[in-house]
C-alpha cells in the first residue's frame, strides 16, 4: 500500500539506494549489507522494492521465531509467540520504511537460534552458522555488537561454559571475524568516520539529562509493547512462572532481556546518551517470552482469543497507516517525508539538464534529502552529499569536472559544497542556476516548495542554444 498511497520515499530508504548504487564497503553511517540488499530489490522490483523487501523481512523474522520456538515448546506455542511480534509496535509501522534497524530483525533471531542450537547441541555447523550470522551482522549494522557481547555472556554460565573447551565458538569467532574483515579495514582508512557519526548522536541524545534519558529509552521499549500488553489484558490472559519450559524460558529471558537492560544500565552508570530506535531489534522474543508464561491448561482457551485480538490490531494498524501516509499530510498541514513531490523533482532535473547539456546527468549534489530523492526517481546519477568530501567517496575533483554536476537545496537553507566550491574557475566549466517553485501534491493550498538549483556543466557538453 504505502508505494501507492505516498509521494516520496522516506529518508533512510533514499539514503539506502543512493549507497547501495555506489557499492562500497562502508559508508559514513553505517556498514554496507543492509544498503546492497535494499538497492538489489529497488534495481530487480522498481518503486515498490523497498517496501516489498521491508515485509520479507518481518516474514523471514517470524519464520525464524517460529524454528527456534519450536526447539522449547509445542509448534502451536511458537507459531503464536511468532505471530505476537506483530503486536509490538516496532514490528508494524516503522516496517515502512526500510532500515539498518529493520534490517537486523532476521539477522538478530538468526543468531539467537543458531547460539541455542550450538550451545545445546554443540555441533560444528552449527557454531559455524553461527560465525556466518555473527559476521554478516556486523555487516548490517554494528549495534549487533551488543547481541554477541551477550551471546558472549550466556554462554560462559556455569553449566555452558564447557563449549569454549571446544573448536565450534573459536572456529565461529574466526569465521565472523574474517566475514567482518572488509569493513574492518575500510574503517581504518576512513578514520572510523561511522563512528564519529553515532559519537555525535549519542551527544545530541545526551543533552539535558542523559541518565534521564536512559529511564525514557527503557519507558519507551515497554510503550511499544502497548498493544500486546492491551491484548492480553482484554483476553484476560495470565501469566505464570512455570518449571513447564524452565531451561528454555531461562534463554529467553536472558537473551531477551539483557541487551536492553545492558543498555539501559550502561546509560544511567555512565551517562551515555541512548536513541529510543536502538531498541528495535531486542524484542523478537518477546512473544515466546509471553506464550511459555500461559500455563497448560488455559492455553488452548486462550489461543483463539488471543489471535482475534491480534486480527483487530492488525487491521487497525493498517488502517491508521494508509490514513497516515496517503492523507497525514492535510491532517496535520505539514508534509511528511512521504509526501515530497518527488517525481516532479526530479522531472524538473532532467528536464532542465536536458536543455542545457548534451551529456548524460552523472551525479546529483546539495541538500541530502533532496538529493537522495530526485536520484532515487531518476536511478542513474550518484549523489554527492553537502559537508565533508568524506560523504562521498565515490566523488572527486576530477569526476566534477569531467561530468559536471546538478546541485538542488532549499532556496531557505546555505548549503556547503566543497569539491564544487573549490572547482577551478575557468571557461571550462559553465553555471547556470535558477529557482523552481513547486506545489504539494497533497496540500496544494500550502506555500509551494522553492527549490535553488545550480548546473555545472562542462564546456565541451554545453548545448550551443
Amino acid at each position: 500500500m504505502p508505494s501507492y498511497l505516498s509521494n516520496s520515499y522516506p529518508l533512510d530508504v533514499a539514503e539506502g539506494i543512493y549507497w547501495g548504487r555506489e557499492w562500497q564497503w562502508g559508508y559514513y553511517k553505517h556498514p554496507p549489507l543492509s544498503s546492497w540488499i535494499l538497492y538489489g530489490f529497488y534495481n530487480i522490483f522498481g518503486s515498490i522494492g523497498p517496501y516489498l523487501l521491508s515485509q520479507l523481512t518481518i516474514i523471514l523474522t517470524l519464520w525464524l521465531v517460529y524454528l527456534l520456538g519450536k526447539r522449547i515448546m509445542s509448534p502451536e506455542r511458537s507459531a503464536l509467540g511468532s505471530l505476537l511480534l506483530l503486536a509490538i509496535f516496532y514490528y508494524v509501522w516503522p516496517t515502512l520504511e526500510f532500515n539498518h534497524n529493520i534490517a537486523q530483525f532476521p539477522i538478530w533471531v538468526g543468531i539467537l537460534y543458531s547460539l541455542h542450537l550450538s550451545i545445546f547441541d554443540n555441533r560444528l555447523r552449527h557454531w559455524l552458522l553461527l560465525g556466518v550470522l555473527a559476521g554478516l551482522g556486523m555487516l548490517v549494522k554494528y549495534f549487533v555488537a551488543v547481541l554477541l557481547v551477550v551471546a558472549i555472556l550466556f554462554s560462559l554460565g556455569r553449566s555452558r561454559r564447557h563449549v569454549w573447551k571446544t573448536a565450534g565458538p573459536w572456529l565461529a569467532l574466526l569465521l565472523a571475524t574474517l566475514i567482518f574483515l572488509p569493513n574492518l579495514l575500510w574503517l581504518i582508512q576512513n578514520n572510523w568516520l561511522p563512528f564519529t557519526y553515532a559519537e555525535e548522536r549519542s551527544a545530541l541524545a545526551s543533552q539535558g539529562n542523559p541518565r534521564l534519558k536512559a529511564i525514557q529509552f527503557l519507558a519507551v521499549q515497554v510503550l511499544n509493547h502497548i498493544p500486546l500488553l492491551t491484548i492480553l489484558v482484554l483476553t484476560r490472559t495470565r501469566l505464570y512462572k512455570t518449571t513447564e519450559y524452565k531451561e528454555g524460558l531461562n534463554f529467553l529471558l536472558f537473551m531477551g532481556l539483557t541487551p536492553a537492560l545492558l543498555l539501559f544500565a550502561i546509560g544511567l552508570i555512565f551517562g551515555v546518551g541512548l536513541l529510543d530506535m536502538w531498541g528495535m531489534p531486542m524484542w523478537n522474543l518477546s512473544g515466546l517470552i509471553v506464550v511459555a508464561l500461559i500455563p497448560q491448561a488455559l492455553f488452548a482457551v486462550k489461543f483463539p482469543r488471543i489471535l482475534k485480538g491480534l486480527s483487530i490490531w492488525l487491521i487497525l494498524v493498517t488502517i491508521c497507516m494508509m490514513v497516515y501516509v496517503y492523507w497525514g499530510g492535510k491532517i496535520r498541514h505539514k508534509p511528511s517525508r512521504m509526501d515530497w513531490p518527488q517525481a516532479m523533482l526530479a522531472q524538473h532535473v532532467q528536464n532542465e539538464w536536458d536543455a542545457l547539456s548534451q551529456c548524460p546527468l552523472d551525479n546529483i549534489s546539495g541538500d541530502r534529502w533532496l538529493a537522495s530523492i530526485v536520484a532515487a526517481e531518476l536511478d542513474g546519477p550518484s549523489v554527492m552529499m553537502a559537508g565533508s568530501p568524506a560523504y562521498s567517496p565515490w566523488m572527486n575533483a576530477q569526476r566534477l569536472q569531467t561530468h559536471g554536476s546538478f546541485a538542488i537545496w532549499q532556496q531557505k537553507d546555505n548549503i556547503d559544497m566543497p569539491l564544487l566550491n573549490n572547482l577551478p574557475t575557468s571557461n571550462d566549466m559553465i553555471i547556470r542556476e535558477g529557482v523552481w517553485q513547486i506545489s504539494w501534491k497533497k496540500t496544494p493550498k500550502r506555500q509551494p516548495l522553492e527549490v535553488k538549483w545550480r548546473a555545472y556543466i562542462p564546456s565541451s557538453c554545453l548545448k550551443s542554444s
